[in-house]
């Protein structure tokens, strides 16, 4: 342990952040195989199967930004009839 006026030694210093650089080179080792593979599993894919993809994936991306409309707006708009 080292008390507060101490430092740590270069060496430990060094061999920290070569881990850290490490750690990030496989984080985008991982993060650059994961995408060539959606690319290829994309690629092998029919045409029709192709827009099904990219439609679906185009209904996930506005679901997930789920942008709210300004909020002097929303008091105005229509409701949706209960059933």
């Amino acid at each position: 342990m080292i008390s507060n006026g101490q430092k740590q030694s270069r060496q430990v210093r060094k061999a920290q952040k070569k881990m850290e650089m490490s750690d990030e080179q496989k984080k985008k080792d991982y993060e650059k195989a994961r995408k060539k593979s959606n690319k290829h599993k994309y690629k092998i894919q029919p045409k029709s199967s192709q827009e099904m993809i990219k439609r679906s994936q185009k209904e996930t991306r506005k679901n997930t930004k789920q942008k709210k409309e300004f909020f002097l707006f929303r008091p105005f708009k229509k409701r949706k009839a209960r059933k």
